[in-house]
């Protein structure tokens, strides 16, 4: 940009073409107002405000500009999100134009890097996360899908101490705090009480489930569900009024992007279905990689200001999107190429399409716009969809197994012949995993054909399995179609 050049950058902040106007001059900000753009009196009190404040300045360029931007926010639709969120009273383009220049900037830079996503997953790396690239990428577009109409939930997979929960944290902390709920644990009714819209289009990061699977814990699952399928709750309740019984409609308004951590590998149905599963990596070599960035942290390579300043950058890229209609012009292709031999289809094939409307609205600044004032997803966005969806979609509908429970049937190959115990495989698997976790994977190669139940426990003795012929896994092959497939015609 040369040192004359004006340019006039317009946010939404509002309703009815209420933006945050900034003016820049050879890539300085001069000047920062919120005015309504689609107004002429507004527009030429601002061009009033610029010829005052600056020489040089073409009075006929800076109409201009304004005329072109309240063109674009004339026809543009109303936001999907609103520009408040629960109590804040300050919208998104407030708290970004409170926020440092140079933290602006570099937040700009990020969302229009042609690697972004590896951008991303870089500064979680640095917040203090080893690996769990796939993981950490799900995290960040469910919670940027918060914006769309129908945002993504996901469930993080994995035994005790695998990571899954700081992992999930640390992405968190990537996300403004007007935007992020975060609770260690939800009671069946704590989501009726919230103050009303403190759940509309927020990022709900929720601890590890309950490893009690009961009534109380489906009954709390059952709110989100509603919330997460329907975008609202609606519950009627009976209350002491004046003295008097009256029954009340208590109404939560949403949609929520969602996430939690678990150590369970077996969910409710209805909860597994509505949520990406994504497991955690359990190799070896994760943990060296765990090991070495724990280190890495007491050796003091990155310090606090590295770390707040990763976070305020990401807080004002999140704070820089602006809710759209997201169409996919690929998307009846994808449908005629998309398995449905299982029912699971039904709802997983939403799951990508959601994922690649996360995808296009991140990338937003590297987007096209069509006539409607829709944004346009991409093929990079199928390709990041594909890749993150891979092994969740494998195993939902292809009949794949866990990484951890394929390792674990490639152990039992070197040992287990004939019939052997449930304490046995524990035994030799207690140096590397739990008994909960050996347990699970059990139960999933005995869904998989993997292994055959010869007798089940009996109070104190154990059950006893045995070890079948069969090929287990995907052999790293995606039921999704490939990118040029997808593409061919």
């Amino acid at each position: 940009m040369e040192a004359n050049t004006l340019e006039l950058r317009a946010v939404p902040a509002g309703r009815y073409g209420t933006v945050t106007l900034t003016a820049c001059l050879g890539g300085e900000n001069v000047a920062v107002e919120k005015i309504e753009i689609t107004k002429g009196k507004a527009r030429e009190a601002f061009a009033n405000l610029l010829i005052d404040k600056l020489t040089g300045i073409d009075r006929g360029e800076v109409d201009k500009q304004l005329l072109r931007l309240a063109a674009e926010h004339a026809s543009r639709p109303e936001p999907i999100a609103k520009p408040t969120t629960g109590g804040n009273e300050k919208s998104a383009a407030d708290l970004l134009a409170e926020m440092p220049a140079d933290i602006r900037e570099s937040a700009a830079q990020l969302l229009e890097s042609a690697d972004l996503m590896k951008r991303i997953i870089d500064d979680v790396a640095a917040l203090g996360v080893a690996g769990e690239k796939e993981l950490i990428a799900t995290t960040y577009l469910c919670g940027t899908s918060r914006l769309l109409r129908k945002p993504l939930a996901l469930i993080a997979q994995g035994p005790s101490s695998s990571g899954k929960s700081h992992c999930v944290a640390t992405a968190a902390l990537c996300f403004p705090p007007e935007v992020v709920l975060v609770a260690t644990q939800l009671t069946p009714q704590s989501l009726f009480y919230l103050e009303p819209g403190s759940l509309e289009h927020r990022f709900v990061v929720v601890g590890e489930r309950s490893r009690v699977e009961n009534d109380d814990t489906a009954e709390a699952t059952r709110a989100l569900r509603e919330m997460i399928s329907a975008g609202r709750l609606s519950k009627l309740v009976a209350m002491k009024v004046e003295g008097k019984m009256k029954t009340e409609l208590v109404e939560r308004e949403g949609p929520i992007a969602y996430v939690e951590s678990t150590t369970l590998t077996k969910l409710f149905n209805e909860d597994a279905n509505r949520c990406i599963i994504l497991n955690t990596d359990e190799t070896p070599e994760q943990t060296r990689r765990i090991i070495q960035s724990t280190a890495t942290s007491y050796a003091g390579t990155t310090t606090a200001v590295d770390r707040e300043r990763i976070i305020a950058r990401h807080h004002a890229a999140q704070r820089m999107l602006v809710p759209h209609d997201i169409v996919i012009p690929f998307a009846e292709r994808l449908g005629e190429l998309f398995q449905s031999q299982k029912t699971e289809a039904r709802r997983a094939f939403p799951h990508l399409l959601h994922m690649m409307q996360a995808s296009a609205l991140l990338h937003q600044r590297q987007r096209k716009i069509d006539a409607d004032g829709r944004l346009m997803a991409e093929a990079d966005d199928y390709a990041i969809a594909r890749r993150l969806l891979t092994k969740p979609f494998n195993r939902q509908l292809g009949g794949g197994i866990s990484d951890g429970a394929m390792r674990l049937m490639e152990r039992l190959r070197t040992w287990a012949a004939g019939n052997f115990t449930a304490t046995e495989a524990k035994k030799r698997e207690a140096h590397e995993n739990s008994d909960r976790a050996v347990s699970g994977w059990m139960s999933e190669l005995h869904e998989a054909g993997g292994l055959e139940l010869v007798e089940p426990n009996k109070g104190p003795k154990p059950a006893v399995w045995r070890l079948l012929d069969a090929e287990l896994g995907d052999g790293g092959v995606s039921i999704l179609p490939s990118v040029e497939t997808l593409f061919a015609r």
